[in-house]
């Protein structure tokens, strides 16, 4: 494994920054789930407080291993150099997924060592630091920290940006190769039928729950018409680039146009947990979610860590699926064609798939609306 893990060096500037943002990410994570512990060691006989605080941790458990996945997938593309030199090394596609699910999960184990310094830290000077003893019950001061257990909820952290890395990659994204080159996947149309029926049922199930005054059934469509929303999303983007390229349309709009179509499965996922997940979240915050909330700035830090993770998932694609383009965009260079060509078809593009985030964020606010108001 190390002469893999070797070869695999070799970080430019993109790698530096994705590993620090998913450190930071991690040790926020660690952080989360040490108050929790410490609140349990504070009060341990509220086991039921106990409970509600790890799981309110799972969002964020969840974002951060979003988050690893995105960078683990677009590795192959971005850095297509280092998975030659591990296939010249003779790691297959089995060693080469566990190189990168290794590289993800150390990083995610340095946040978490991080988090844990702080948090031992704050536990021998929090009478210096807080002289009103503020943050006595987030860190269990007046209670010994058990060992095995800070690890073994620690180790969860890398544990889950390492499972869910090694998952993320595909075979065929470690197989040589121009992305650019690939057959245009249209989306099946049982798919796009299967999604809108969905999203329509969902939307159905809200307004009932709405109009009988049950909340549960309420969420239940609203989580529904969510996902459905959120799968429609690559659909969407296949649509609008052909409505830009139908007809006899000039270089820009057939450039845009295909381009949409090109990348409306890579680019529909990242781009559909924005817009569903932005929009709840913020709907969520503006109308007031009933239920209990945990006291401190945990929904605050909870709320800015999943939009790091979702824009660091986005920021990934993009970049990988700007890698892709590379040679096309060589090739039209080769033939005399203007820089402001390309500039005005990736803003044409941009128009587009900005187009259907909105429309999908309206739609995810407005079932979130329903539900919340039943």
């Amino acid at each position: 494994m190390f002469p893999y893990l070797r070869l695999a060096r070799g970080y430019g500037f993109l790698d530096l920054c994705r590993c620090l943002l998913t450190a930071a990410a991690s040790a926020t994570v660690g952080a989360l789930l040490l108050s929790a512990l410490g609140r349990a060691l504070s009060s341990p006989e509220d086991t039921g407080a106990a409970i509600s605080r790890l799981l309110w941790c799972l969002p964020a458990l969840a974002a951060v291993g979003y988050l690893c996945a995105a960078w683990a997938r677009s590795l192959p593309a971005q850095r297509p150099e280092r998975v030659a030199g591990l296939v010249a090394a003779g790691a297959g596609p089995v060693r080469t997924r566990l190189v990168l699910a290794g590289e993800i999960a150390l990083i995610c184990a340095l946040g978490a060592v991080l988090a844990l310094f702080g948090f031992v830290v704050l536990r021998e000077h929090w009478l210096e630091l807080t002289p009103d003893g503020q943050l006595d019950p987030t860190l269990g001061a007046g209670a010994n920290l058990p060992a095995a257990g800070t690890v073994a909820l620690l180790a969860v952290v890398p544990l889950l940006g390492g499972l869910a890395a090694g998952a993320a990659v595909r075979s065929v994204d470690l197989l040589p190769g121009d992305a650019a080159d690939q057959v245009l996947r249209r989306p099946p149309v049982l798919y796009s039928v299967a999604v809108a029926l969905l999203a329509l049922a969902g939307a159905a199930v809200a307004v009932l729950g709405l109009r009988r005054g049950a909340g549960a059934e309420a969420w239940t469509g609203a989580a529904l018409g969510a996902l459905g929303l959120a799968g429609a999303v690559p659909t969407l983007l296949y649509l609008i680039g052909g409505a830009l390229a139908t007809g006899r349309p000039r270089a820009v709009r057939l450039l845009a146009g295909r381009a949409l179509q090109a990348d409306s499965w890579r680019l529909g996922a990242p781009l559909a947990v924005l817009a569903v997940a932005g929009a709840m979240v913020v709907t969520a915050l503006l109308r007031g979610a009933s239920g209990q909330r945990p006291k401190g700035p945990l929904l605050l830090v909870e709320v800015g860590l999943l939009g790091v993770c979702v824009l660091g998932a986005l920021l990934a694609r993009l970049v990988e699926l700007a890698r892709t383009r590379r040679g096309t965009y060589a090739s039209l260079s080769r033939i005399g064609a203007p820089g402001a060509l390309l500039l005005r078809a990736a803003a044409v593009r941009c128009g587009g798939a900005v187009l259907v985030a909105a429309a999908t964020a309206a739609g995810a606010a407005a079932l979130t609306s329903a539900a919340l108001a039943a």
